[in-house]
C-alpha cells in the first residue's frame, strides 16, 4: 500500500524551490557522513548543471550559499563565491514579463564573471516550447532528468523519496495517453499526446485556449497563406479543425465561405477524412471553416488510441490543406 506523498500536496513553485534549496544544501561537504548517497546525488544535480553550460564541477566545493527569493529569483546557489547558479523554477507555468533577461542582468550586476554564471530554467510539467528560454540564455533542466539524478539515492530519506515518486506519478500521468481508452483521457494525457505529436511531425505548437466554453487544450500546425489570410490545422482535444487567420481589413466572411468549399469540394479525394462545416460560422480574426465530423484519434478494439494510424489521418488533413493552395 503507496503512504501518503507530501508533494500530492505541496504542488506550487514555492514548495518545489524549498525542496530544490534542501537538496542542494545536502552538497555541503559536512553533511557528507550524515547520508552519503544523499550527498553524492545533490553534488551530481550540481555537476549535471555546471555540464549544461559546457563547465566541469570545481574538484573541491569549499563553500556553499543557497538563498530563495533573491530578487525574486526562485532559487540563486552559489558555488566557491564564484559560480552563481540561477535556478528559475516552474512547475504548470511558463516564463512571463521578461523575468528570465531580468535576473540573468542582476546576477551579471554582481561581482562575478559573467562566464561564470549557470542560468538555468528547471520545468517539471511539460511546456510546448522553450526557444525564448534558450535564447535568454538559460539551459534546460527537465522532469527525466531530475528523475535521472535521484534515482541515483539509494537511501531512505523520505523528502527526496516522495518527491522522486512525486515527479515519476507526473511522467505516468503524461504516458497515460498510451494505455487508456481515449474516452477517460484527462489534461496530463493529452498533454503527453500532443508533446510526442510535435515530434512526430516534427511541426507544431500546443497550449490552452481559454474560451467562453470553458477553454480546451490546443494543438495548431501546418500554416499555409499570406499577410492577407492564412490556412492552418488545430487540434481542439477530440475535434480537428480547419482553421483560418484574416488580416485586418480583409473581407472575413468572403474568405470564410471560400477556404469553407476549397476544402469542402477537395475532401472527397481523402476518403480517411469526413470533412463537414463546423456547427456555427465565427466571425473573429480566428476562425473554424471545416471540421472533421468523427474523432480523428483512431482506436484499436480496447479503444485505446493507435498512434501511427492517426498521425497517418493527421497527415492526410496536412495534404487536403496543402493541395488546396493551388487551387486558390
Amino acid at each position: 500500500m503507496s503512504t501518503p506523498n507530501i508533494f500530492s500536496f505541496a504542488t506550487s513553485e514555492l514548495s518545489q524551490d524549498a525542496f530544490i534549496c534542501w537538496f542542494l544544501s545536502w552538497a555541503k561537504c559536512e553533511y557528507s557522513t550524515e547520508d552519503l548517497s544523499l550527498h553524492n546525488c545533490a553534488r551530481e544535480f550540481i555537476s549535471k548543471i555546471f555540464e549544461k553550460h559546457s563547465k566541469v564541477i570545481p574538484s573541491e566545493i569549499t563553500d556553499i550559499k543557497i538563498t530563495k527569493q533573491d530578487k525574486h529569483i526562485d532559487v540563486l546557489c552559489v558555488i566557491n563565491n564564484e559560480y552563481p547558479i540561477i535556478i528559475e523554477d516552474k512547475t504548470g507555468t511558463k516564463h512571463h514579463s521578461g523575468q528570465l533577461k531580468r535576473y540573468l542582468n542582476e546576477i551579471e550586476n554582481r561581482d562575478y564573471e559573467i562566464n561564470n554564471i549557470l542560468p538555468i530554467y528547471y520545468k517539471t510539467e511539460e511546456q510546448s516550447c522553450y526557444s525564448k528560454v534558450l535564447k535568454n540564455g538559460y539551459a534546460l533542466f527537465l522532469r527525466n532528468e531530475m528523475i535521472s539524478v535521484l534515482s541515483m539515492y539509494d537511501g531512505e530519506n523520505q523528502i527526496l523519496i516522495d518527491y522522486r515518486n512525486h515527479l515519476s506519478q507526473i511522467s505516468s500521468k503524461v504516458d497515460s495517453y498510451i494505455h487508456l481508452p481515449i474516452s477517460d483521457w484527462g489534461w496530463h494525457s493529452w498533454v503527453g499526446f500532443y508533446s510526442r505529436l510535435k515530434d512526430e511531425l516534427k511541426a507544431g505548437d500546443w497550449d490552452y485556449v481559454a474560451n467562453p466554453s470553458g477553454g480546451f487544450l490546443g494543438f495548431w500546425w501546418h500554416w499555409h497563406g499570406d499577410s492577407k489570410c492564412e490556412q492552418y490545422l488545430q487540434l481542439e482535444e477530440d475535434k480537428l479543425c480547419f482553421k483560418i487567420w484574416v488580416g485586418e481589413g480583409e473581407d472575413k466572411r468572403e474568405l470564410r465561405s471560400r477556404w469553407h468549399s476549397l476544402l469542402k469540394n477537395n475532401s472527397t479525394s481523402f476518403s480517411e477524412l469526413t470533412i463537414k462545416k463546423p456547427a456555427r460560422f465565427g466571425s473573429g480574426t480566428y476562425m473554424t471553416v471545416c471540421v472533421n465530423s468523427d474523432d480523428y484519434r483512431i482506436t484499436d478494439a480496447d479503444n485505446k488510441i493507435d498512434f501511427q494510424k492517426t498521425v497517418n489521418l493527421l497527415k492526410s488533413a496536412e495534404s487536403l490543406l496543402s493541395s488546396v493552395q493551388s487551387v486558390d
